[in-house]
């Protein structure tokens, strides 16, 4: 969630939140954890939680993220295949070199692969 696409009425700065904690926690000399707040499957909302979690110095890092909210509309064939490109994004955040394009044609070969599995677990969700 960023503070621009929160409603100006209800005062709130998700962003500013984060950074909060995430300061305490690195004077605390713990490790920060995280996890997603809403069902959002857009790559607006994946790109944010890597900004986050991922994408910083080493030592600024999320020491783990959950992701929650896995219902049937995660399992949409769009949805997941951008799932999965969040997913190998967050995993290989530092550790090679690759384009957007590359991690993306990656993921829709995962999607691809997993597709009756995924529309399986889809059909379980909904029962």
């Amino acid at each position: 969630m960023r503070n621009h696409e929160q409603p100006q009425d209800a005062q709130c700065m998700p962003e500013a939140l984060v950074s909060q904690v995430a300061n305490a926690a690195k004077e605390a000399g713990v490790g920060l954890a995280g996890e997603n707040a809403l069902p959002r499957y857009d790559e607006t909302a994946h790109d944010q939680v890597r900004a986050t979690a991922a994408e910083k110095a080493e030592e600024d890092r999320m020491v783990a993220f959950t992701y929650l909210r896995m219902g049937p509309d995660l399992f949409q064939p769009d949805n997941w295949r951008r799932f999965a490109a969040f997913v190998k994004r967050m995993t290989e955040t530092g550790v090679r070199d690759v384009s957007r394009e590359q991690v993306e044609r990656e993921a829709q070969g995962v999607a691809h692969a997993t597709q009756g599995v995924i529309q399986e677990a889809a059909v379980a969700l909904c029962n």
